[in-house]
């Protein structure tokens, strides 16, 4: 095992065998040095989750990276959302995962646990999973359809996801804004209101 490590050279043929070789894991872990994870920016509905009607949304075109790996989802994706509790409600996160065992990345709905006062599932992040959340979707209890209201939009949040840096110079936040004032007047508590004022002055 080597202490200093260095790539990418060309492999020299030695009888039946060439002298090094290279791991889908050694590309990946270069490319993480430098690009960090999360949905790329422009444009900025790349990989936006919206409601579509009914129990049913949608998940844009749009490019991702985890951990030096590339994603790119190049048609529009639709995905049913479980029915709703007939008493208490719930939060399901819509990730985008990296699968290291399966080798695959693919976007996935993880169905939160109902509560008179649900909480966003947990992202997976382990040694051979690692998920992004793109949006929080909160499934009030006997609900029979979803509205863009109901959706939060996660890609902007470093915490879930973020957006991805060193690649591109600027970073439209058209999407992102309209998204967050959908979500904002949806709201009704007074404390929501209140935030709602201060954002809107």
């Amino acid at each position: 095992l080597m202490a200093e490590k260095y790539s990418f050279f060309n492999a020299v043929l030695s009888g039946e065998e060439y002298d090094r070789t290279y791991k889908a894991e050694d590309l990946a872990e270069y490319f993480s040095s430098f690009i960090a994870n999360g949905v790329f920016p422009n444009p900025s509905t790349n990989l936006q989750v919206m409601s579509t009607g009914n129990m049913d949304i949608s998940i844009g075109t749009g490019k991702a990276w985890i951990n030096g790996y590339y994603y790119n989802n190049t048609e529009t994706l639709t995905k049913t959302l479980n029915v709703a509790d007939g008493t208490l409600d719930r939060i399901d996160l819509v990730v985008l995962r990296l699968d290291l065992t399966k080798r695959l990345m693919q976007i996935d709905i993880k169905v939160g646990t109902t509560a008179s006062k649900p909480v966003v599932p947990e992202l997976a992040r382990t040694d051979d999973i690692y998920e992004l959340g793109l949006a929080s979707i909160y499934i009030a209890s006997g609900v029979t359809s979803i509205t863009q209201a109901n959706i939060r939009d996660l890609r902007y949040n470093q915490e879930y996801c973020g957006y991805v840096t060193n690649t591109v110079t600027t970073v439209d936040t058209t999407t992102l804004l309209a998204q967050t004032e959908a979500w904002i007047k949806g709201k009704e508590t007074e404390y929501e209101a209140e935030f709602l004022n201060w954002f809107n002055n």
